[in-house]
């Protein structure tokens, strides 16, 4: 596998997110990074994404409110409520040599990210990178639809969280993606 080079592009429309979390946009960067590197290095060899890519990889993240993350999820996902993080996949197929790869978008919704980590007592930016990394997994096709899979999604997150220097997202028994 060759390494191929993410570009996130991160969006911020409720301000909290930036007023909140310190160097909001480069955070969110890493924790894709991180992500997007273990993610990917842990793929079996037969996953399209675990082979050679055409060109740049790109990551969406809004970082958004209750209300938008809500409706979203209402209209795609038929859960007429708000949650913390949505994924939705992209288009892994570049129109042509050199052009993007699209992963897909992620969306985090700041009331509901900053009440889960008051009630963790943990800061809102380490849960962030939790959450953008619990994104980028889905986006590479993980999942913890069973136990097993929800067992190998964990274990990368906190290695994930271990690579930026962040405490264990499970260490108290949160599972609250």
């Amino acid at each position: 596998m060759t390494a191929a080079r993410l570009r996130t592009v991160v969006r911020i429309d409720h301000k909290d997110w930036r007023d909140e979390i310190p160097d909001t946009i480069q955070f969110t960067r890493k924790a894709a990074q991180s992500g997007w590197t273990i993610g990917r290095r842990s793929l079996p060899a037969s996953h399209p994404l675990a082979k050679k890519l055409p060109g740049p990889i790109e990551i969406s993240v809004l970082l958004s409110n209750n209300a938008t993350v809500r409706d979203l999820n209402r209209d795609h996902l038929c859960k007429d409520k708000p949650t913390n993080v949505l994924s939705f996949p992209g288009d892994t197929s570049p129109a042509f040599q050199g052009a993007d790869v699209l992963l897909g978008d992620i969306i985090l919704a700041w009331q509901t990210v900053e009440k889960e980590a008051r009630q963790a007592e943990k800061p809102a930016a380490e849960h962030l990178a939790h959450l953008v990394i619990h994104g980028v997994l889905h986006l590479l096709g993980y999942d913890h639809e069973s136990d097993d899979d929800a067992a190998v999604m964990e274990g990368l997150e906190v290695d994930c969280m271990a690579r930026l220097g962040l405490s264990n997202p499970y260490a108290t028994g949160d599972k609250t993606p």
